[in-house]
């Protein structure tokens, strides 16, 4: 089947919104909300979108193969554990998204900033995910956790969802109509992040919302708000439309991008 790549979509998909805890505080992915999002991607795809999935969730799923209850911190010495965790993890992520998009088939792309930097990779990279897109398959990807190190690293997925957009939007092989939405375990951007009713619905300059950010504790995951607004100005650059929405919201693809829920970013 081979789809116009009239419309892209990529999908970053937090930490949060894969993985849950149970009555003893113990993780694992949350295999309800990989079909709740798949469904959805089905129902983008029988309108005519084409997807790309950016998947965070593998170093969890890599401490909840092995037990591990803490995830490693970022402290010198404990990178090749997390490297390790990541890819234990990232096949358990692939096959959650291959059950819960039945009727499609995936493709994983594992890149780090050599692939988007340099021209040969990037060239490679963009021919291979034009492939996929256009027979009507939906991409998976992640960054190369388990082999990157900080000189090649993106650090976090909603920066890597934008680069990627970004270089899809540069190439003459896309169209412009490119998007990001990023589901979180937040609705969208507060003027105060205890009030539930100040979510600002639309942002058309990203710097003047800068004094609104609030970081989070990083949980599982590792994107703050701080990394979305560095995100967002670079997806504004380039003339993508971002969103941030909650990741639990029911139809929250849908009705992100109509405009009914979440934060929108303007292009």
């Amino acid at each position: 089947m081979n789809t116009q790549l009239d419309t892209v979509i990529v999908i970053k998909v937090g930490t949060s919104t894969l993985t849950k805890k149970n009555e003893a505080g113990n993780l694992s992915l949350d295999i309800e909300s990989f079909r709740r999002i798949g469904t959805q991607v089905l129902d983008l795809k029988q309108q005519g979108y084409a997807v790309a999935i950016v998947s965070s969730a593998a170093i969890t799923a890599g401490m909840v193969v092995t037990n591990l209850a803490k995830r490693p911190t970022n402290e010198e010495g404990s990178m090749p554990t997390l490297q390790g965790l990541a890819s234990i993890g990232w096949r358990h992520i692939l096959n959650a998204w291959d059950d819960a998009l039945q009727g499609l088939i995936i493709g994983e792309l594992l890149i780090t900033r050599r692939e988007l930097e340099r021209d040969a990779e990037r060239s490679e990279l963009l021919k291979v995910t034009h492939n996929l897109l256009t027979n009507g398959h939906v991409v998976i990807v992640n960054e190369n956790d388990a082999l990157t190190h900080e000189e090649i690293a993106f650090g976090d997925n909603d920066t890597l969802a934008v680069a990627f957009a970004s270089k899809l939007k540069q190439s003459h092989l896309f169209s412009d109509d490119i998007s990001v939405i990023i589901l979180s375990d937040i609705d969208g951007v507060y003027k105060d992040i205890h009030d539930s009713k100040t979510l600002i619905k639309k942002i058309e300059d990203v710097d003047t919302y800068l004094h609104v950010i609030r970081n989070t504790d990083g949980g599982v995951g590792t994107g703050g708000m701080t990394t979305k607004f560095s995100a967002a100005k670079i997806a504004k650059e380039h003339g993508i439309a971002m969103y941030i929405t909650n990741g639990r919201t029911v139809d929250v693809l849908g009705r992100t991008l109509r405009k009914e829920v979440g934060t929108y970013f303007q292009e």
